[in-house]
């Protein structure tokens, strides 16, 4: 299935039509936020995640890029969550039953 994002939400589909089993992904965008709220609301009741994904990262040569509070448009309280989301999104891809792979069209 395709999923218009412009016509509405990808969460807002996946609330109302993900019940259990499994949960097979492809997508050219996707966030860390994304990760975090997939592990939140459904990491109970999927027995297995399957990804496809493409720029959920940039891969550039700057290993930790850190955050220019005075010169970026972010709130210390949007930082300190941009962090919190980061940890959630990686304690879900430790888990053994989520499966990613990588693209990149460079």
């Amino acid at each position: 299935m395709i999923l218009d994002t412009e016509k509405r939400t990808v969460h807002e589909w996946l609330s109302k039509h993900t019940k259990k089993g499994t949960l097979n992904v492809v997508t050219g965008y996707f966030t860390v936020g994304a990760l975090a709220y997939l592990s939140k609301q459904f990491n109970a009741k999927i027995k297995s995640f399957d990804f496809i994904l493409g720029d959920i990262v940039r891969f550039d040569s700057q290993q930790n890029r850190t955050l220019n509070l005075l010169n970026e448009n972010i709130s210390l309280d949007a930082a300190l969550q941009i962090n919190q989301l980061a940890q959630q999104a990686v304690a879900f891809l430790q888990l053994d039953k989520v499966m990613i792979c990588f693209f990149c069209i460079c």
